[in-house]
C-alpha cells in the first residue's frame, strides 16, 4: 500500500490560501476599488466540474455562482469579498497582474484544485494541466513549483476548440474573398469611374480650385480662430486592398486554448494521483490523473 504524502492533498487542514490552487490555471482574480475586495472567475468545461469546485470551495466559506456559458463550457465566478483580498493582493500586486508570490509552494491540495478546475487527459498517456495565457510571466514558477513535488512537465500549446477553429476558419476565408474582390476591382479599368468607355487614355480628375472667398472665422475659446491655427498635415496615401489584406479582424479569445504543462511517465503519473486523491463525484474518471504502471507490492 502507498503511504499517505505529506505534499497530498489530505495531509492537513484547509486553508483559505489552497484557492491558489485555482490560480494556477487560468483563473483570474480582479481587485475591485482600492482593493479591499476581490472576484474569482474561471471557465470550467463542464456541468459536473462547475458542481464539484462549488463543492470544493464550499468549505472555504466561498460560494461560487454561475456565469455566461462560453465555447469552453461555463464560467464561475465569486462575489467581490474582503476575505478575498488578501489572495488578490499576493497574486496580483499594485500594477494588478497576475504572478506567483515569491513564498508559493505547490501541495497536493493546492495540485487538487488546479486539476479539478481545468486538468485532462490528452489521450496519449499523457495529463495536462493548462496555465494562463494572459500571465505569462506565471509560468516558469509554476513549472519550478511542480518540478519541486516530482512533476517535472514539458510545456505545450494547446489548440483552440472545434468551434473556435471552424469561427476562424470561416473569417479567413470571407477576409480573402473580399480582399480578392478588391484586388480584381483595382486591376480592372472598366471597374474604375473614370475610366473611357471606349477604351481610350484614362484622365485623371481635375482638381477642384480652391474658393477665393476665405470662410468664416470661427471664434474658440482662447481668442484665437480656426484661421490662426496651422494646416492639417495631409493622410498618408494608403492602398485599400492592401490594407484589407494586412489588418485583419481581431479573433476572439478561445478559453480553451493557450500554454498548458504535460505530465508523462507512469512514475510521475502515479506521484500526481497520490497528490491528488481519488476523482470527486462529479468529474468524469478519464479526466482525472490515473497511472498504469506496475503496482507495488
Amino acid at each position: 500500500m502507498s503511504q499517505l504524502s505529506l505534499f497530498s492533498a489530505d495531509a492537513r487542514p484547509l486553508r483559505l490560501g489552497d484557492l491558489a490552487g485555482l490560480l494556477c490555471g487560468p483563473a483570474r482574480i480582479t481587485r475591485f476599488g482600492a482593493g479591499d475586495t476581490a472576484r474569482i472567475s474561471l471557465q470550467v468545461a463542464d456541468a459536473g466540474r462547475a458542481a464539484a469546485v462549488r463543492a470544493a470551495a464550499a468549505p472555504f466559506g466561498i460560494p461560487f455562482e454561475l456565469g455566461e456559458r462560453t465555447c469552453a463550457g461555463r464560467e464561475l465566478r465569486t462575489a467581490y469579498r474582503r476575505d478575498l483580498a488578501g489572495l488578490a493582493r499576493a497574486w496580483a500586486g499594485r500594477d494588478r497582474r497576475k504572478s506567483v508570490p515569491a513564498a508559493f509552494q505547490l501541495d497536493g491540495t493546492a495540485l487538487r484544485l488546479w486539476v479539478l478546475a481545468c486538468g485532462r487527459a490528452d489521450g496519449r498517456g499523457g495529463y495536462v494541466l493548462p496555465l494562463d495565457g494572459a500571465a505569462p510571466g506565471t509560468h516558469d514558477a509554476l513549472i519550478a513549483a511542480t518540478t519541486r513535488l516530482g512533476l517535472p512537465p514539458a510545456r505545450i500549446v494547446l489548440p483552440p476548440c472545434e468551434d473556435c477553429r471552424k469561427r476562424a476558419a470561416a473569417d479567413t476565408e470571407a477576409g480573402s474573398a473580399i480582399t480578392k474582390d478588391a484586388l480584381t476591382r483595382d486591376d480592372d479599368p472598366d471597374a474604375r469611374p473614370d475610366a473611357d468607355p471606349a477604351g481610350g487614355p484614362v484622365t485623371p480628375p481635375v482638381p477642384r480650385s480652391s474658393p477665393t472667398r476665405p470662410a468664416p472665422a470661427i471664434l474658440l475659446t482662447d481668442g484665437t480662430t480656426a484661421l490662426d491655427l496651422p494646416p492639417t498635415p495631409p493622410a498618408p496615401a494608403q492602398c485599400r486592398s492592401h490594407h484589407l489584406a494586412l489588418v485583419p479582424a481581431v479573433a476572439p479569445e478561445c478559453p480553451a486554448a493557450g500554454p498548458a504543462l504535460r505530465i508523462t511517465g507512469a512514475r510521475r503519473l502515479q506521484r500526481l494521483v497520490e497528490l491528488v486523491g481519488p476523482a470527486p463525484e462529479d468529474v468524469d474518471t478519464a479526466e482525472w490523473p490515473r497511472h498504469w504502471g506496475r503496482p507495488r507490492a
